[in-house]
C-alpha cells in the first residue's frame, strides 16, 4: 500500500470514531499483543497471533502520532535513544571482554 493511502486511511479512521476513541483502541491493541507476548513464553502462543497484533499495534500507534502531529519528534527521539543504545552495548561488549 502506498504511503498517501494509508495516511489517508489513518485520517479517516480518527474523523470517523474521534480522538479519543482511538487512543482507547491503542491501549487495548497493546495489551492484546501483550498477552500474546505472554502466552509464548509459556509455550501456548504462536508468532502468527504476534504478527497480527503487532500489525494492529502499529496502526493505532501511527493514528496517535497523527493526532498529536508528532511523527518527527518521535523519529528523533527514536534516533537519539537507538544511538544512546548503541552506545551502551559497545560498552557492555567491551566490559565482556574483559
Amino acid at each position: 500500500m502506498e504511503k498517501e493511502q494509508e495516511l489517508q486511511i489513518y485520517k479517516d479512521a480518527i474523523d470517523f470514531f474521534g480522538n479519543t476513541s482511538q487512543k482507547i483502541m491503542v491501549i487495548e491493541e497493546m495489551s492484546e499483543l501483550t498477552k500474546e507476548l505472554c502466552k509464548e513464553l509459556r509455550d501456548r502462543g504462536n508468532t502468527e497471533n504476534i504478527a497480527d497484533e503487532l500489525a494492529d499495534v502499529e496502526i493505532t500507534l501511527a493514528q496517535i502520532k497523527m493526532i498529536y502531529n508528532i511523527d518527527k519528534i518521535v523519529e528523533e527521539h527514536k534516533d537519539y535513544k537507538l544511538r544512546r543504545f548503541s552506545s551502551r552495548m559497545k560498552e557492555l561488549k567491551a566490559n565482556n571482554a574483559k
